[in-house]
């Protein structure tokens, strides 16, 4: 048996200090505009790499008004908005001095065929577990605890057992009283007689208008294909691709930034003046990876398809 933990902190950036109050928790709650998905079938394939999960393969084009459960974690400087019942997601993240989302805020929930069992949604932070691939339970409810600390921080731990490999992963989201930054800890639990693979990875949404830029260390990136090139200046087109608007050529783009051993990576909105980091240690979260749709029609569509008024977004 193996327990596997990992912490890391999202943080907005500057840093703000000198908290009154401690964090509150609060459950409610809330309609949202919502493109739902259908029933699945209910004999799951025996035959598919996600048994004994089934898919789920029908998906609205016409809105309808849902409420969720929304957990709110908040102090003096930050406010968290989580939806246990759509994976357990950080759904939003503001800072509360200028009113602006430092995780990519979609204003609906708008399930499309993204994942390996097929519904999912774009934006916030969501935690993948267990398979290579949106964790199955990404668009689904999982269990969910809140609780205060004595420190006067709260929490709210996410979680669910994943029937593939019969093993149980949580995830503690914590707000401090004192700090604009909030931080996530992973448990993996293997309570079974065999050897588990075992594969995490947290996939940031932020918005790509502003004037972004990437701040990702490093000298050189792998894409998807197994390509690599020079980081952040691309020696094929001379282009700093560390801006967003810089990636106008080709089609859907992934970035694994290596060369550099750091602890963070982080996003600026130069038109914003606003940005926010992402802290781990290297040995517990090694990769750090863009991912972005494509400012071609190929990636654009999916501005569409994921949202209706908040527009592009990467990860």
């Amino acid at each position: 048996m193996r327990k596997i933990f990992i912490a890391s902190a999202c943080f907005v950036l500057p840093f703000l200090l000198s908290a009154q109050h401690d964090a509150a928790i609060k459950e409610y709650n809330k309609i949202f505009t919502t493109y739902p998905f259908s029933d699945p079938n209910p004999i799951a394939n025996p035959a598919s790499s996600i048994y004994p999960y089934f898919r789920y393969d029908g998906f609205a084009d016409k809105p309808v008004q849902k409420e969720w459960k929304v957990v709110e974690l908040e102090n003096d400087f930050i406010k968290l908005m989580i939806l246990p019942e759509v994976g357990g997601k950080v759904w939003n993240a503001y800072e509360k001095t200028t009113g602006k989302s430092f995780l990519y805020d979609n204003h609906v929930i708008k399930f499309r065929d993204v994942a390996m069992r097929g519904p999912w949604t774009s934006g916030g932070l969501e935690p993948n577990y267990g398979i290579i691939g949106h964790t199955p339970n990404c668009a689904t409810p999982v269990d969910y605890i809140t609780f205060k600390k004595p420190d006067g921080s709260v929490s709210c731990v996410v979680g669910v057992l994943d029937l593939l490999t019969q093993t149980s992963w949580r995830m503690e989201i914590n707000l401090q009283k004192d700090k604009a930054y909030f931080t996530t800890s992973s448990y993996w639990y293997n309570s079974t007689p065999l050897e588990q693979a075992y594969y995490t990875w947290m996939n940031t949404g932020i918005k790509a208008k502003g004037n972004l830029e990437f701040i990702f260390p490093g000298t050189k990136y792998l894409g998807h294909e197994g390509e690599f090139s020079d980081w952040p200046v691309n020696k094929e087109n001379s282009k700093n691709i560390s801006f967003y608007e810089n990636n106008d050529f080709g089609g859907y783009k992934s970035y694994h930034v290596f060369g550099k051993y750091t602890d963070f990576f982080g996003a600026y909105w130069h038109d914003d003046a606003f940005g926010m980091g992402r802290y781990s240690t290297h040995d517990d979260k090694a990769g750090k990876k863009i991912w972005i749709w494509g400012l071609s029609q190929q990636g654009m569509i999916w501005d569409k398809l994921l949202t209706d008024t908040d527009g592009q977004y990467v990860e």
